[in-house]
């Protein structure tokens, strides 16, 4: 028999045994390491170092006998009640998310017959509104001048004011109205995956409507109930407009670390940050863990439940009546917005219902450059961070798609962790890193420059550019960038090609989200801003408190607006991702 052929011998007849073929060291592939190496200095730079730096400086520069000055801070009565204020406003807040997103989820889901996608598209819009802007809208219809409540006074003949908005109450109210829309977006898309075939067999053994809820659909809306919870919670802790606006005497850690800021004690304001820290990552552990014991997998020939409710009038009644409840809450701000954006400043103080129209509001904003300056600020500086963190972002989600290194997990794990961390919390780990040079900003400080707020809102943004980049690349199919490298197109051509176009809407919604977030941003920007970077969410607290209620109005209404034409651009881009559809039909 002939003998195999010989392996190519090398020099001196012996095998060459070099880098295989398949890793050889090409440009690109030190193009993608020094990018990585980038990637992981900022993130260690501006996340984790941060992080670690507000840790020292809270245990006062004494090292592990620091840890006393934790053990001062929660003796103190006043602490005390600030702690336990933030977590009644973060349990308090997730209960009537909860209930409230779920209410409006099942309602869409089963009874809502007509207008579904317009119904659904507004009970999406609150997501899309600053915060800041909504507390406004709502001290200008319930606050003590507030128009529903000098109607009611009106009516009632009371001197005084008859509405109490605000404190506890209050704060509450305004994080519901917010943030319900997580529990309502996660938990309509899960009742999607509520098998027929499970709740037939749950009937055929007898059991009731009650049963069909514990056994067919209770477990696969629990995981979406236990991450809207976890988003819920870290969000409504970390508050900072509606404690600071309308929360009156009521102390929470948001407002404390201000204050402490505002007096230049980085040591207290440290201590609260770690404090606050603290309670947000307990949360996330707590409901990451039981996401993932309570996570349930969706059948592949399921068969989408879609429960007869049209005998259920009093069901229906009360869901219906429910929404419209929800959907006069959510449009009347806005509606008020609007509405004193083209009143005087005069009128709004001394009408109950203002009648002094005008467009001089508007004209002050665009025609008056120190006015418009915020506007500009804002839409720039948003521009930046969410550029910035695309940049970060994109290109290690589809990096570690297939699976993860150990680097590729830290990696992932440090860019994700600003998710658990509240905006004051990222704002004072800046605020101690900063202040002086740091080779992490080239050697000066960034505090009172303008980079520094475009920067903060990077950081803050980059979970939810990661989160959405990671569901635009894992929906990229495998035949089809294995189908171009067969026809000859490298990583970089394969990548431009075919992955990048198929990627494109969900990274931009995502973008789109993360841009609406920042521009509104108020907890970060009050303690960051300085006299180059003033954005538009401070503008207009500022201007109200300066009595230019009018102007602060036309703020709102432009950020309102833009918000809404964005919506529409992401309904455009990635609707089904939002639950903005129709329902699935019946699958055999």
């Amino acid at each position: 028999a002939a003998a195999p052929p010989a392996a190519s011998p090398g020099r001196g007849g012996r095998r060459l045994r070099g880098r295989p073929r398949g890793r050889a060291l090409t440009p690109l592939r030190v193009a993608a390491a020094a990018y990585f190496a980038l990637v992981a200095f900022l993130a260690v730079g501006y996340i984790l170092v941060p992080a670690l730096q507000t840790a020292g400086v809270s245990l006062d520069g004494r090292g592990l006998a620091g840890l006393s000055v934790y053990g001062d801070f929660l003796a103190n009565p006043v602490n005390q009640t600030a702690v336990l204020n933030t977590l009644a406003v973060g349990a308090a807040s997730t209960l009537t998310c909860g209930v409230v997103g779920t209410a409006l989820a099942v309602y869409v889901r089963f009874f809502c017959r007509r207008h579904r996608r317009l119904v659904q598209i507004l009970l999406m819009s609150p997501v899309m509104i600053p915060g800041v802007v909504i507390v406004v809208a709502f001290m200008q219809l319930y606050g003590e001048s507030g128009m529903v409540t000098r109607v009611l006074g009106a009516l009632l003949g009371a001197e005084g004011p008859v509405l109490g908005f605000g404190g506890f109450g209050g704060i509450v109210f305004v994080i519901t109205y917010t943030q319900y829309v997580y529990f309502y977006l996660n938990v309509y898309t899960a009742l999607q995956y509520v098998d027929a075939s499970v709740v037939e067999s749950v009937r055929s053994l007898g059991g009731g409507l009650g049963r069909v809820v514990r056994d067919a659909v209770l477990p696969v809306v629990r995981p979406a109930v236990i991450v809207s919870a976890m988003t819920t919670f870290v969000s409504a802790v970390g508050s900072y407009s509606a404690p600071a606006l309308i929360g009156g005497t009521y102390r929470v850690l948001s407002t404390q670390i201000v204050m402490a800021k505002a007096n230049y004690d980085m040591v207290l304001a440290s201590v609260e940050v770690m404090v606050l820290l603290a309670i947000g990552v307990a949360a996330t552990a707590l409901c990451s863990g039981l996401a993932r014991r309570y996570r349930a997998a969706a059948g592949a020939r399921a068969v989408y439940w879609r429960p007869d409710v049209g005998r259920s009038r009093v069901a229906r009644g009360l869901f219906t009546a429910f929404a419209a409840v929800q959907l006069v809450v959510v449009l009347l701000p806005v509606a008020v917005i609007f509405y004193l954006s083209f009143m005087s400043t005069q009128s709004i103080m001394t009408e109950v219902f203002p009648t002094g129209a005008t467009l001089g509001n508007y004209e002050a904003v665009f025609t008056n450059p120190r006015t418009f300056r915020p506007l500009g600020n804002s839409l720039m500086m948003a521009l930046l961070a969410v550029g910035a963190g695309l940049v970060l972002t994109v290109p290690v989600a589809y990096a570690t798609r297939k699976g993860k290194s150990l680097p590729g997990a830290l990696l992932e794990g440090l860019l994700m962790l600003p998710w658990c961390m509240p905006a004051s919390v990222i704002a004072i780990d800046l605020i101690n890193v900063f202040s002086a040079p740091s080779v992490f900003s080239l050697g000066r400080p960034l505090i009172g420059t303008f980079e520094i707020l475009p920067v903060a809102y990077a950081v803050m943004a980059l979970p939810l550019l990661l989160s959405s980049s990671r569901v635009a690349v894992g929906g990229v199919r495998e035949n089809a960038e294995e189908a171009a490298r067969s026809l000859g197109a490298g990583p970089a051509r394969t990548f431009a090609s075919v992955v990048l176009p198929a990627i494109v809407p969900g990274v931009l919604a995502g973008a789109i989200l993360a841009f609406v977030r920042t521009m509104g941003e108020y907890t970060m920007s009050a303690l960051l801003y300085g006299v180059h970077n003033r954005p538009i969410a401070v503008s207009i607290v500022t201007t109200m408190q300066e009595y230019h209620i009018g102007v602060s109005m036309a703020y709102g209404a432009l950020v309102i607006a833009l918000c809404c034409a964005l919506l529409f651009a992401i309904l455009r881009l990635d609707a089904a991702r939002l639950g903005i559809d129709e329902a699935p039909r019946r699958r055999g």
